[in-house]
């Protein structure tokens, strides 16, 4: 009887830690949008989301993404959309390059470029 109760403990034991590490793994898989986008997007819209003069001169239609009032008009999901198809010529599409979850990520990190704009869910 005891050796039953202390092989169902173990197997309870490594249950929870199963549970527990997959957790903690997948909270370490969470995209780091902040991150993605110093890599993908800075070299055109800048570490804080204004354009150098250069890259305006080069795209005069670049976004600056600082700009509450531009932000406020949009969704994340929108970002995502535009990350995803690209916008015009300039901006080509990011889609074979981002999965989907790191473009979300990359779309809530430009919501908070410009902390006065209202974030669009």
């Amino acid at each position: 009887m005891n050796a039953r109760l202390g092989k169902w403990q173990g197997c309870v034991f490594a249950a929870i830690l199963a549970v527990t590490w997959g957790a903690a793994a997948a909270a370490a898989q969470v995209p780091d949008g902040a991150a993605l986008y110093q890599q993908h997007c800075r070299a055109c819209h800048g570490a804080k989301g204004v354009p150098s003069q250069r890259m305006l001169s080069l795209y005069p239609k670049l976004k600056t993404l600082a700009d509450s009032a531009f932000l406020a008009k949009l969704s994340t999901d929108s970002i995502v959309a535009v990350l995803r198809h690209g916008e015009s010529r300039d901006m080509k599409p990011f889609a074979d390059k981002l999965s989907a979850e790191e473009m979300a990520a990359v779309a809530k990190f430009v919501k908070t470029l410009a902390p006065s704009s209202t974030h669009a869910p």
